[in-house]
């Protein structure tokens, strides 16, 4: 595809951890902190697929905004 985007293997790798740090049971209530500590550990990558969202044309931009107003939310809730 000729607007296919090229991911380099550090980006590959932080969708991994992303996807990794994300699955698991979904039925149990989850604690806040324990919140806190997952979304600690994929900060730096979400931070990446900031720049990966950006260079997808048309909605990309809107998503990182998105995703950078709830990490602004996250942050605040969850101060390193």
């Amino acid at each position: 595809m000729p607007n296919e985007v090229k991911l380099t293997a550090g980006q590959e790798a932080a969708l991994s951890r992303i996807k990794a740090a994300v699955k698991g049971p979904q039925t149990r209530a989850v604690d806040s902190s324990d919140l806190c500590k997952k979304y600690q550990s994929i900060r730096k990558d979400l931070l990446t697929l900031i720049k990966i969202l950006k260079l997808i044309p048309k909605f990309g931009a809107k998503a990182a905004a998105a995703i950078e107003f709830l990490m602004s939310l996250a942050d605040k809730l969850c101060p390193a």
